[in-house]
């Protein structure tokens, strides 16, 4: 990076400042013009100066160039000759070019802000993306040292400024100081006086001011430190929230993040403090000025040395002055502390060991695969502080072996595979693949040709579709097309002027070379992996509780409404009819809640969104129609009086209270207080507040949940007329939220079990519930609706860091993502360590099945977390304080051969 903030910007935009500078040059004609033009309309139409006698004229706009008197002939070159007005044209006529000369400054102005601001966001654009383009080279141990939210709040926060600021580097000091100099000259050609004392006053606040800034920069300097600071600590407390919950140490994270938001408020306070009283002594300066201009400049008026108009001249020059010296101050603070900015973002972003930008360099053609394998020749692997993770490994690893990597935990193989990987720089010794450096390698042969599966991934959110595709997503398929829309075509064209990449993010990404050509081929291929690593369970449960995408809907829906009938069929020849309440639209649904029943449908957004319907006008017109609100009124009471019994001695937050779903742990106060104000004999609830509190209490009540003995025939039927009055009148903003339940049609909004089972499941024991699942497999299978499972369960979003899943689930999507690329050779870095022994055995056997697939075989470098069958691999090699002390083939460990290590 440059090591000058001006010397990077002018690298970047050398042509557009050179192109600011000669606007700034000319709008410094109009703005002169602008200044005499004042001096012009007083001493002549208003006050009638060579306007002697009425009908008379005076020639303006006359241009004369005077000569020197050596030449013997004329006093001036004339240019133009003047046109002569009246004094009331003249006055109309000065007035409007006046006005004209207000408009071009202002026009002039209005290009060089917009011109510096395009600028300084491209700039800005560019700054960032580079920021980023290194932290993607920066040598992985790097990312052990930084904090990852400090590293954002630098790119994010501490360059904003510094994008303002690049528009203004080196044509804004030169237009504000033309427009004070234009002034000054304009000021001393009326007077020298007045001109010697504005300038006098305009040079110490040039001198002064700046200097009482510096120590604004001092502290802003803190104040930046300090919230990097603070924004690491922030991001840590996120990163960290298991182990503050499960140790108790959240007071202490207060306590410091307290004593960081303490030090940040002192430096801030400091710098309002200073700021004010600097901004104070400013504007003191800039206003006591005319004080001087109008007793002096008076006086010599009154004396006649200079007449009202050039008086009248002077002040509003002046007046010019002020905001141009006030803006190239602020200026040069500004200067002083994007400087000081970049300089500190800069050093954070220079490191040792940054990759070459042509090891990552962008292609769409996929690389052949490798010819051989890895050699390790006496390498030595250390970490931050020195110490040796591994030393003298001298190894032969074929591309087509599947070798296990056997020690206890950090005693070298782990360091190994990160080696292998290119994740851990080797302190001396070499590593070769396919008789070549292995730093040597572009990232477009080692990201493709290799895969790598640890014990530790992080996800960023993403669908789990994007997620098992990430590892194949190198360059676009298509070159982009041409801009279709004049957005887009700025888009690429500031894209371009930014020295950013101009791919297309939004395009398919996805290297289809290692997928199936055959027509969901890629499906078929995902299904594979995903039983391979055991996650079609989790894959199953995660599509069910999902609602099939927008996509499929069309496929689907005369396929899951013929698999609902069958599926309801064949619960009734199991025997298990009774266990299923259905979705019939003429019944009540025991098992839901009063609001399910009332609603009877799917909110395509979240529970909430229901309730807010039933509370809307239309909704509530409806339960008043029924009678329905008097009911659930009373029933509301019923049930806060018996949870204030049973509960209101508890605090908010005592586990058993936060395991009530239908009310929140935070309201119990509140029914506590309601219970109170009623009385427990039935006072009705007066308020509508109150009402409305009882009436959401009653639409969460389940009567086998609870079993308050609330819910009785006639309430059931008046939740059923109420439920058929609501489908018939619901309004378009309704049917918009929510899709109803019909038998014989597909509901988008629910989820695809909810679709197929069309009802709850009641009074069920594990026996049950396992038949049920069995027999909804069967009908699932009997449709083929398995690719509609499985499609809906990859448009499962993770959540920020695969937060959704579960550690075992995270690691078994990184090895089927890792298979998924169709690797030459698989590096497995104790990838299942939360998984049990059984299952990895399992998986193991599975993936080695894989590897030796004639059609796609691969070697492994497996570094395992439990005992495995030595067996089954084809090399292993022992690991132990750091070194290689057995190594040994399969086939001759059968025969009881072996060979020892060789000699470090």
């Amino acid at each position: 990076m440059a090591t000058s903030l001006y010397r990077y910007i002018w690298r970047h935009t050398r042509r557009d400042q050179i192109w600011m500078l000669v606007v700034v040059i000319l709008s410094i004609i109009p703005f002169f013009l602008s200044l005499n033009l004042p001096k012009l309309i007083i001493n002549g139409p208003i006050q009638g100066d060579g306007f002697g006698s009425p009908g008379s004229t005076v020639d303006y706009f006359r241009l004369t160039i005077p000569l020197p008197g050596f030449f013997g002939g004329p006093d001036e070159l004339v240019l133009l000759d003047g046109t002569p007005f009246e004094r009331l044209e003249a006055l109309f006529v000065l007035s409007s070019l006046f006005l004209l000369f207000v408009i071009v400054n202002g026009a002039f102005k209005f290009y060089l802000n917009t011109y510096k601001g395009r600028l300084g966001e491209r700039m800005l654009r560019r700054m960032r993306y580079e920021m980023v383009d290194r932290v993607l080279r920066f040598p992985i141990r790097q990312f052990r040292r930084v904090r990852p939210a400090e590293v954002a709040s630098m790119i994010k926060d501490e360059l904003e400024p510094i994008g303002g600021f690049i528009g203004d580097a080196f044509v804004q000091p030169l237009y504000l100081a033309s427009q004070i100099l234009t002034a000054m000259i304009f000021i001393f050609l009326q007077s020298w006086t007045l001109g010697a004392v504005a300038f006098a006053v305009t040079a110490f606040q040039a001198l002064l001011i700046p200097r009482m800034r510096r120590r604004l920069l001092v502290l802003g300097r803190e104040r930046q430190l300090t919230a990097r600071r603070l924004a690491g600590s922030v991001g840590e407390i996120i990163e960290s929230m298991p182990t503050i919950r499960t140790n108790d140490t959240s007071n202490i994270v207060r306590a410091r993040i307290s004593e960081q938001l303490g030090r940040i408020f002192l430096i801030r306070f400091d710098i309002y403090q200073w700021k004010f009283f600097v901004k104070f002594l400013n504007n003191f300066l800039s206003q006591a000025t005319p004080f001087i201009f109008y007793m002096f400049g008076g006086y010599f008026a009154i004396r006649g040395q200079i007449d009202i108009g050039e008086l009248v001249a002077v002040i509003a020059a002046y007046r010019e002055l002020p905001a141009p010296l006030k803006d190239l101050i602020d200026w040069d603070l500004m200067r002083l502390d994007v400087d000081v900015k970049y300089e500190q973002v800069a050093q954070q972003f220079e490191i040792d060991g940054l990759l070459d930008p042509a090891t990552q360099a962008a292609g769409r053609t996929s690389p052949e695969t490798l010819e051989s394998g890895f050699h390790l020749i006496d390498a030595t692997i250390r970490d931050d502080t020195g110490a040796t993770l591994a030393s003298g490994i001298t190894l032969e690893l074929p591309l087509q072996q599947r070798m296990v990597a056997v020690g206890p935990l950090g005693e070298g193989a782990e360091s190994v595979a990160e080696a292998l990987a290119g994740l851990a720089p080797l302190a001396s010794g070499a590593i070769t693949l396919s008789n070549r450096p292995l730093a040597a390698w572009p990232e477009s042969v080692t990201g493709r040709r290799l895969a790598y599966a640890e014990a530790a991934p992080y996800y960023p959110r993403s669908t789990l579709l994007e997620a098992l595709l990430y590892p194949l997503m190198h360059y676009p398929l298509e070159d982009a097309a041409e801009p279709r829309t004049r957005t887009e075509a700025q888009t690429r064209m500031e894209a371009k002027a930014s020295g950013n990449m101009v791919l297309d993010a939004g395009a398919d990404w996805v290297d289809r070379m290692v997928l199936p050509a055959e027509p969901d081929g890629e499906i078929r291929r995902i299904e594979e992996v995903v039983a391979t690593v055991e996650l079609s369970r989790d894959m199953t449960r995660i599509g069910l509780s999902g609602r099939v995408p927008a996509q499929l809907t069309g496929q689907a829906r005369s396929k899951v409404v013929r698999a609902r009938r069958q599926f309801a069929e064949r619960l009734r020849e199991a025997g298990l009819e009774a266990v299923v309440e259905r979705f019939d639209p003429a019944a009540f649904i025991s098992h839901a809640t009063l609001l399910e029943n009332l609603v009877f449908g799917a909110s395509r957004e979240d529970e909430l969104v229901a309730t807010r319907l039933l509370v809307r006008s239309d909704a509530r017109r409806v339960l008043e129609q029924t009678g329905l609100d008097r009911t659930l009124v009373e029933m509301g009471r019923k049930i806060a009086v018996t949870l204030v019994e049973m509960f209101g001695e508890l605090s908010a937050d005592d586990p058993l209270l936060r395991r009530m779903d239908i009310i929140k742990a935070e309201d119990i106060d509140f029914y506590r207080q309601l219970v109170m104000r009623l009385g427990m004999t039935g006072r009705p609830a007066e308020t509508s507040e109150d009402r409305g509190a009882l009436i959401r209490l009653a639409l969460a009540y389940v009567e086998p949940r609870y079993r308050l003995g609330l819910v009785d025939d006639g309430l059931r039927a008046q939740v059923i007329e109420a439920r058929d009055i609501f489908h018939a009148t619901a309004s378009a903003m309704v049917r918009e939220s929510v899709v109803f339940y019909d038998p014989e049609h597909f509901n988008s909004a629910a989820t695809l079990q909810d679709n197929i089972v069309f009802g709850r499941v009641a009074n069920a024991t594990p026996k049950t519930s396992a038949m049920i699942d069995a027999l909804l497999a069967e009908t699932i299978g009997a449709f083929d609706l398995g690719s509609v499972l499985l499609r809906t369960a990859l448009e499962f979003d993770v959540g920020a860091g695969a937060k959704r899943l579960s550690l075992g689930q995270q690691q078994k999507l990184t090895l089927a993502r890792a298979l998924l690329k169709t690797p030459d050779y698989l590096i497995a870095n104790r990838c299942l360590s939360s998984l049990d022994a059984d299952t990895q055995a399992r998986i193991l056997r599975a993936v080695l099945e894989q590897s030796r697939d004639p059609q796609r075989p691969f070697g492994m470098f497996w570094v395992p977390s439990a005992p495995v069958d030595e067996e089954l691999f084809d090399r292993i090699v022992r690991f132990e304080r750091g070194q290689v002390t057995s190594d040994s083939l399969a086939d001759q460990r059968r025969v009881g051969l072996s060979f020892p290590a060789k000699a470090q």
